[in-house]
């Protein structure tokens, strides 16, 4: 699966968190609160992709179905963990979160050629073959999910089922009068008060897109610009794939009508919510995908 990709698991250190009084579910507070806020390191897994340092994490079960989660522009696995979706899949999943390029800690090349859709797709295949996971699923939400049935597409019968949410198959950019783009171009301000207009976002996730390297995700939209369909991909797919969308995303017609176009596919809608606030929904999916992607315990 590596199509001649340099892979190599490598572990970095990084700062990534601050212990504070009240917060027992970090580490070294179980037995003891600490009296100030202290920062402390934590080795950083990273797959070594032609030059591309990959960061992934791992939860779970490995004894479970893998299951990879890639989330959309600008986040980061952080967001898996933070909205409650790894808590709440861990017993049922071996869970693999991964930052492809341009994302969180993962390398944030410059050049827009990095980010064609094939280089994307590769971080996530580099991921799984050095980790020797074994017919993975694969979950991706907005622009994971296209990257996500992007790897699908080049080796299907890799993969046990696809979970995709939010998604188009085709994007549609026009640079010339993009609000992505251009506020990708005002810099992680703007693009922090953009998603401000779209939901209440968690403290987190905030802080996180007040720093993150907008000239590297302006790099990535206008790659999308040239990024081609993806509508054959779907022909290739045979196994399960569940999709979703909230009511009012802007995705939710294009996402719903997928659901004909693959031949084990499954449609579910959230009343009420956005492209955004649906992220929030964890434990609604996350049921689910429990159900649909876990074996029967039989007794």
């Amino acid at each position: 699966m590596n199509n001649g990709l340099l892979i190599e698991p490598l572990q970095i250190a990084v700062v990534i968190v601050h212990t504070c009084p009240g917060n027992q579910d970090l580490p070294g507070t179980s037995s003891g609160l600490p009296d100030v806020c202290v920062s402390y390191e934590k080795p950083m897994p990273y797959i070594n992709n032609n030059d591309i340092a990959v960061r992934y994490e791992l939860a779970g079960d490995e004894t479970k179905p893998p299951l990879i989660l890639i989330f959309g522009i600008s986040m980061s696995c952080e967001d898996w963990f933070e909205l409650g979706y790894v808590a709440e899949l861990a017993s049922s999943f071996q869970i693999v979160c991964v930052d492809p390029r341009g994302h969180g800690a993962s390398t944030r090349p410059l050049n827009s050629g990095d980010y064609a859709l094939e280089k994307m797709a590769s971080d996530i295949e580099a991921v799984i073959s050095a980790l020797s996971l074994k017919n993975p699923i694969l979950w991706g939400y907005s622009l994971g999910a296209k990257i996500a049935l992007a790897v699908a597409g080049r080796n299907p019968s890799a993969y046990r089922g696809l979970i995709l949410g939010g998604l188009e198959l085709h994007s549609v950019v026009d640079l010339d009068n993009d609000l992505v783009a251009e506020t990708f171009a005002q810099g992680p301000q703007a693009w922090l008060s953009l998603w401000r207009q779209m939901f209440d976002v968690p403290r987190g996730m905030a802080e996180r897109l007040a720093v993150s390297d907008t000239k590297a995700l302006h790099a990535l939209r206008r790659a999308e610009a040239r990024w081609p369909s993806l509508a054959g991909t779907r022909d290739k797919i045979e196994v399960p794939v569940l999709l979703y969308a909230g009511e009012h995303c802007f995705f939710r017609d294009a996402t719903a009508r997928m659901v004909n176009q693959f031949p084990d596919g499954r449609y579910i809608e959230h009343p009420g919510r956005n492209h955004f606030d649906l992220m929030t929904e964890s434990s609604w999916i996350t049921r689910d995908v429990i159900n649909s992607f876990t074996p029967p315990v039989t007794r």
